[in-house]
This record gives structure tokens, C-alpha cells and sequence, in this order.
């Protein structure tokens, strides 16, 4: 009867919209707005019934930019298009409105979202978080915590991931959510499968009481997502029997079943377990006709080691060829990146405004009766400054400079260390070489080589890090850290300096891999930097290509020196060439 009463008074007030929207449109959005949480569908037909060219004013312009794109998020609609969300965007940002701000920069978030651009949608909501938190409106913060920590889960940035989720979760408990807690647990189970197997235990429990909350069919989605989670952690805990009856259930539990690829791969998966082959094929099968590289590259490979089961080697080389073209697309396709420049944005922004509020504050704090005091004080302060930071300067320049001596003094005393090391290390083989007969005496000689060697090792890496190259190295990866550039590059002459000590540490392996292979100057100078402990993600810094384009260099390098596939890393390659 109430749901009866409801629908009448709701097609009177639609009708009444319709009626009024040329006189009244602010009318039909604070209706439309009454209406956003309840009834989305009815937000929107009234939203869609009123002109743009009725909005006179840059208010009500801006009202409705923000609750058309929010009617339509609400609805399942794809945005990807952010030219009426700017609109509200500037006008809020423009007059200071925090309550709408957080609404807007929201918004324009979950359109970067589905327009696939992760690192402008975590800018957008990472801007919106502050906001929403001044404003304590939880709500909006508990979805502003759960695309984001699922925008930093989709690109591998885990543990950026759990922190935002345990915040989501404190903020579920504490609003009774149980849908937000429930979204919470379930990315924090999967979080930690991939942890490793320390962590399964941990995530059986957070995934199964997840699963327990969302037993209503409200949430059939939210458990569909949890019953793949465990289903996957069930396979690698090799609960078999689990495994598929979780896989089962997430394919029963989805509406359109006509498009649950990650659900065919999981029960896939797990038919392939327990060595139902022609299950597993089908299931596997019907996972290909998703568009995700993720899923693509997962299904090729279980269908590879199919068939070379089943003796189909031709088959299983062909599928091995698919499955690491998709791998390749995925790596392409990552924005984890782009999330970290998004963070560094939004925290220069955020010091900025932080800046100006505080400058607008001294400003109004000072008056005319005090101005001239201040010039002289200032005027004093800024003298005796420049006075300091002239004999800062100084002893900073002499202790540099006699820093630079030690060091230089240091790398010329281990390398003579060195060189000296090397020729009885020559002796010593020489040694053994001419011992024929007395193989307990060679074998004595080898022992000690063997500890000179290592002996070598260790003070090769010194004479490295002790080199002039490796302080600039340093300094410069230090640098781009800090202020995002550096003044500092290497020289051909440091990439010369670099190629002779990387030959000194490691047996002259530059040196002879060119003279086989030929190898570009780019790939002599990324084989150099490989074998000096760096991590991939600094070496941008010091040789000037993309991430994506090292890894890309990596393995044509692999292809060009014929380096084992059995061997994961080059590295691991040009240390025991």
C-alpha cells in the first residue's frame, strides 16, 4: 500500500516537474537531488527533462553539471566525457562551497574511472578526501576509499591499497556500513593471497566473515567478487573440492552470466587441479572472449600446459606465444605510474593552497602603525641571513671539497688494493696450472683462490661504490626524488667511466659481450646499470627511457646475448657470463 501511495505521489510530482521546469528549473534540482539516493532513475528522467539553456546563472549551472553526472554514475551509465563535470568542478573550486567541492571532484574521479585513466581518477579523489573529511560528510569518504583503493589494487600498488581499505574498514564499523565493510575485507583478503602463503590463513578469515555479512540478496554482487576470491585462495591452499564449489557459486551468483570470463577462469582453473582436462578446456575457453589482458594471458597459459599434458606441443607453443603477447599488453596497460605522479600533484597542490592561506592570514594581521618596525627587521634578518648562508656556504664547499679528497684518496688506495689482488690471484692460477701430479696440492691452491676471489669481489665493489661515477649516480637518483629533476647527467665520458668499472668488477663482461653481440651503446650502457644493485624503478632516472621501455630493451637484450629462458633475470645472466 505505502509502495502504492509512493508511485502516485511520484508520477503527480514528475508531472508537476514537467509542468514547471520552464519557470522553475532550481525547483526541479533540489527535486531531482531529494530524489538521487532513493530513486536514481527518477533523478535523472527529471534531470533530463530540464534545458540547459534554462540555467541562467552559474549556480544553477554548476547544480546541475554535478547532479546530472552523479543521476547517471548512480545508474550505471559509462561517463567518460569530463566537459560537464568541469563545469561544476571550477565554479565550486572558484567560491570555496567544501560540501560540493568533495561532490565534484568525486565525480570527476569515477569519469576517469571508467575512461581507464587511473592516475587522474586518484588524483580527483585524493583531492576530494580532505574535503569530505572537513566537511564529515562519511559517507562520500567511505566511496572515495573504495574506488581509490580499488584503482591502487588493479595496479599492483598493494600496499597503498591495504592502508586505504583499513581506513574504509574503521570508517564501515563506525557508520554500521555493511556494505563498505564488507567491499573493505574482501580487498583486504585478496590482498594478502597474494602475499604469499604466510597470509592465506589471514585471508580465509577476512573473505569468510565478508562472505557471512553479504548473505542478503542486496549484495549479490559484492558476494559473487568475495566467492571468486576464495575460490582462487582455495586453489592455491590446494583445497581442491573448495575451489570448485566457490567458482560454481560465483557464476551463480552473477546476473549475466553470459559475461563472467574471470568466473569461467577460476572454475577453469580448478577443474585443471584435479586433472579434468576437457572441463577445464571448456570453462578456459569461454574466458577468451574478454577484452582484459589479465584474464587473456591466465587463460592461454592453463590452456598451454594443457596441451603439452595431453602431448599437443605444436598446440602448446602456439598457446604459450598468445599468452605472452597478452602478458606484454598488460605490462603496457599498467598506470601505476601515473597513481604515483597523481599523489605527488595533489601533495604540491595541497602545500600550495596550505602556503596561501597562510600568507592571506599574515597579511590581514598586519597593519599600517607596524610596517616600518617590520622593514627594519626584516631588512636586519635578511642581512645577517646573507651573512650566514655566505660562511654556511663556505664551510660547506671546504668540508665538500675535502670530502671529495678522502673519497678520491679512498677509491685510489682500494683499487691499488685491487690491482694488487688481481696479480696474485694470476699468480695463483698460474700456480695451479703448472701443478700436474700433486692434485691435494692443487686442490689446496684451488681453495685459495677461491677466497681470494671472493676477497676480489668485495673490494671491486668497494673500488665501485667509492668511484666518481657512482657518487653521481647516487646524487642524481637522489635528486629525482626530491624535486622530481635533477640538474646532473651522465656524460659520455661517465658512461665510459661506468663501462670500465662495471669490466673491473665483473671480469671485463661488457667488454666481451660487445665484442660477440654487438650491442647497441643504449643496451651497453642498461647492461652496466643491471649490474649495479640499482632498482628498475631508478634506473629512468639515469638513463632517460620509460620503465616499460627498459623492461621492452630487457628482453630484446635476452633475445640478442641468447640468454636461457630457465634464467628469469639478465642480470643473474651477465653475473656469471
Amino acid at each position: 500500500m505505502r509502495k502504492r501511495v509512493f508511485h502516485i505521489w511520484l508520477t503527480m510530482l514528475l508531472s508537476l516537474a514537467s509542468c514547471t521546469q520552464h519557470h522553475s528549473p532550481n525547483v526541479l534540482l533540489m527535486q531531482a537531488d531529494s530524489l538521487m539516493e532513493a530513486y536514481p532513475d527518477s533523478a535523472l528522467r527529471i534531470l533530463e527533462n530540464v534545458e540547459p539553456q534554462q540555467l541562467k546563472t552559474p549556480a544553477n549551472q554548476a547544480y546541475y553539471a554535478l547532479l546530472l553526472t552523479q543521476a547517471r554514475d548512480k545508474n550505471y551509465i559509462v561517463q567518460t566525457d569530463d566537459s560537464l563535470i568541469r563545469i561544476a568542478v571550477q565554479y565550486y573550486d572558484s567560491i570555496g562551497e567544501v560540501a560540493m567541492q568533495a561532490k565534484a571532484h568525486y565525480y570527476k574521479g569515477c569519469i576517469y574511472r571508467d575512461a581507464n585513466l587511473c592516475g587522474e581518477a586518484v588524483q580527483e579523489y585524493l583531492t576530494a578526501i580532505p574535503l569530505a573529511k572537513k566537511t564529515e560528510n562519511q559517507k562520500l569518504l567511505g566511496l572515495i576509499y573504495n574506488h581509490a583503493g580499488y584503482l591502487y589494487y588493479l595496479q599492483n600498488l598493494v600496499e597503498q591499497a591495504d592502508s586505504i581499505y583499513q581506513l574504509a574498514e574503521k570508517l564501515a564499523i563506525q557508520r554500521n556500513d555493511t556494505s563498505l565493510w564488507a567491499e573493505a575485507l574482501s580487498f583486504q583478503g585478496k590482498i594478502n593471497i597474494r602475499k604469499g602463503t604466510t597470509y592465506h590463513s589471514t585471508a580465509e578469515k577476512e573473505l569468510l566473515k565478508a562472505f557471512e555479512m553479504t548473505s542478503t540478496s542486496s549484495h549479490k554482487r559484492v558476494q559473487a567478487d568475495i566467492a571468486a576470491s576464495l575460490s582462487s585462495l582455495y586453489s592455491r591452499m590446494e583445497q581442491k573440492e573448495k575451489a570448485i564449489q566457490y567458482a560454481k557459486l560465483n557464476i551463480s551468483l552473477r546476473e549475466d552470466t553470459t559475461q563472467c570470463y574471470t568466473a569461467f577462469l577460476l572454475l577453469g582453473d580448478a577443474y585443471f587441479k584435479i586433472g579434468k582436462y576437457d572441463s577445464a578446456t571448456i570453462y578456459i575457453n569461454k574466458s577468451l572472449l574478454t577484452t582484459r589482458y589479465g584474464t587473456k594471458a591466465s587463460a592461454y597459459m592453463r590452456l598451454a600446459e594443457i596441451a603439452q599434458i595431453q602431448g599437443d606441443l605444436e598446440k602448446s607453443l602456439t598457446l604459450t606465444d598468445k599468452y605472452t603477447l597478452y602478458l606484454d599488453s598488460l605490462h603496457a596497460a599498467q598506470q601505476s605510474n601515473d597513481i604515483l605522479n597523481a599523489e605527488k600533484k595533489v601533495a604540491k597542490q595541497q602545500y600550495t593552497n596550505t602556503l596561501s592561506y597562510d600568507k592571506h592570514k599574515q597579511l590581514i594581521l598586519i597593519t599600517a602603525s607596524t610596517i616600518l618596525i617590520l622593514i627594519i627587521i626584516i631588512g636586519c634578518i635578511i642581512l645577517n641571513k646573507h651573512r650566514q648562508k655566505a660562511h654556511d656556504l663556505e664551510q660547506s664547499q671546504s668540508h665538500l671539497k675535502q670530502e671529495q679528497q678522502e673519497l678520491q684518496e679512498r677509491y685510489l688506495q682500494v683499487r691499488n688494493e685491487l690491482k694488487k689482488k688481481d696479480t696474485v690471484i694470476a699468480a695463483l692460477q698460474q700456480e695451479i696450472d703448472q701443478q700436474q701430479a700433486d692434485e691435494e696440492k692443487r686442490q689446496q691452491l684451488r681453495q685459495e683462490l677461491d677466497t681470494l676471489q671472493k676477497e676480489r669481489d668485495a673490494l671491486a665493489q668497494v673500488v665501485f661504490e667509492h668511484s666518481k661515477v657512482s657518487t653521481k649516480i647516487e646524487r642524481i637518483i637522489n635528486s629525482y626524488k626530491a624535486y622530481d629533476k635533477s640538474d646532473e647527467q651522465l656524460s659520455e665520458e661517465d658512461w665510459k667511466c661506468l663501462i670500465a668499472e662495471t669490466d673491473m668488477r665483473w671480469n671485463r663482461v661488457i667488454t666481451r659481450l660487445n665484442a660477440e653481440y654487438k650491442l647497441s651503446k643504449t643496451e651497453v650502457h642498461l647492461c652496466c646499470l643491471f649490474l649495479t644493485d640499482l632498482p628498475i624503478a631508478n634506473l629512468p632516472y639515469i638513463i632517460q627511457i620509460a620503465r616499460n621501455s627498459i623492461y621492452r630493451k630487457e628482453k630484446e637484450i635476452r633475445k640478442k646475448i641468447d640468454c636461457p629462458p630457465e634464467i628469469s633475470k639478465l642480470k643473474d645472466f651477465l653475473e656469471n657470463y
